[in-house]
């Protein structure tokens, strides 16, 4: 999971309030001993939602603190159900049909508000079928954000795109290999509408309706040890994807993307990961579909342009079983091409940060970071991998 579906460091006290599961004494019999916890790890007694996620009503109500700068300060409210063939865990999980234990499939709705009035209500499903020959990520929902995008000399132009998104993507695995090979489909109905009537050189009015609708080819090789916070392996994603009016969209462009992400477990204590991240329009894109510079740090859409490219590091050590203190750094570039307006940028930032282990059987791990970016400090909250 990624920042942007990020949770909070602990689950409310109040949630875990009367939930250890006791057994009650007989009449005129001594009391039996305790039954476990449902939050607690029987191997160190720490704090953990394993043992709680495995249950038949295993849905964990997650608040979520948001502090993505670009949409401000902010809250939501998550329920989210880890289940399928991988909840027996990393190590107990049955093998699919690589020879490693599948993951476990995750389903969410959730609801979030910031303080610049974003909000969004959003229903998704991670799900991984036939023993881990497909993969399929759904999502479907209504959201209001209210951005920022920005013109050659710096000039900040606030927008809100208000209206319906639908994303689908389903994967094959070939053979026993590592390689998936698929299909994504992305589907929008909204309307964009900018702040006192401005709109930048490039929108066609200060208030639009816009439909896009994208089908393209997706290739993926997965040899990670963990979907959640992985400590090794490879992840690289490329993707083509073709939006027009044969498809029922307004817009007629085409998006190209390669996501690499590295895990490498040097030492027991240590792990060292990669991201490099490329992303180019072709075509008639409309501005909020332009890629832009992805690094903690730097709020969504501020650096801009046909093509962006980002690449950060993050070391993670272990200072005890459950704590691990983070930290990390990357740079961007843009290059805005010959008919945006925009200019080239190059960008960097970083930070640091701690995780928790709030799920040892799972290897789900949750913290803080804290990121310097050109303008401003950023917090994010992570719930499993940084990325």
């Amino acid at each position: 999971m990624r920042r942007g579906a990020a949770v909070a460091f602990v689950v409310a006290a109040s949630v875990l309030a009367g939930t250890e599961a006791r057994a009650q004494a007989p009449a005129g019999g001594s009391p039996p001993p305790a039954k476990s916890s449902l939050f607690k790890d029987p191997e160190d007694g720490a704090f953990d939602v394993g043992a709680w996620a495995a249950t038949r009503t295993g849905i964990l109500p997650i608040p979520v603190l948001i502090t993505e700068p670009a949409v401000g300060y902010g809250a939501a409210l998550g329920l989210v159900k880890i289940h399928g063939e991988g909840l027996a865990g990393t190590k107990d999980a049955p093998l699919g049909a690589s020879g490693r234990p599948i993951p476990p499939d995750v389903s969410a709705l959730g609801g979030a508000l910031t303080e610049n009035g974003t909000w969004a209500a959003v229903a998704a499903h991670l799900g991984y079928w036939g023993g881990d020959r497909w993969r399929y990520v759904g999502v479907a929902g209504y959201m209001s954000p209210k951005l920022d995008t920005y013109d050659a000399q710096g000039r900040a132009y606030g927008f809100n795109l208000e209206g319906w998104v639908v994303y689908q993507e389903l994967k094959r695995r070939v053979g026993r290999s590592n390689l998936f090979l698929g299909a994504r489909f992305v589907f929008m109905d909204a309307t964009t509408t900018f702040e006192a009537g401005i709109a930048p050189p490039d929108a066609p009015r200060p208030e639009f309706a816009t439909r896009d609708s994208g089908l393209g080819a997706v290739a993926e090789f997965d040899s990670r040890d963990n979907t959640f916070t992985p400590s090794r392996g490879v992840q690289v994603t490329a993707s083509a994807v073709f939006f027009g009016p044969y498809l029922g969209g307004e817009n007629d462009y085409q998006r190209y993307g390669a996501n690499g992400l590295f895990y490498w477990d040097v030492h027991p204590r240590l792990v060292l990961s990669t991201r490099l991240r490329t992303q180019a329009v072709v075509g008639d894109a409309p501005f909020y579909a332009l890629p832009f510079v992805q690094l903690r740090g730097i709020p969504a859409m501020r650096y801009q342009g046909e093509t962006a490219v980002s690449v950060d590091g993050e070391a993670r050590w272990a200072a005890t079983k459950r704590w691990w203190l983070v930290a990390f750094a990357g740079a961007g570039w843009t290059d805005a091409g010959s008919t945006r307006g925009l200019v080239d940028k190059s960008v960097h930032a970083g930070g640091a940060g701690f995780r928790y282990l709030i799920a040892r059987r799972l290897g789900i791990l949750t913290g803080l970071d804290f990121a310097k970016g050109p303008e401003q400090w950023a917090l994010y909250v992570v719930f499993g991998s940084s990325w």
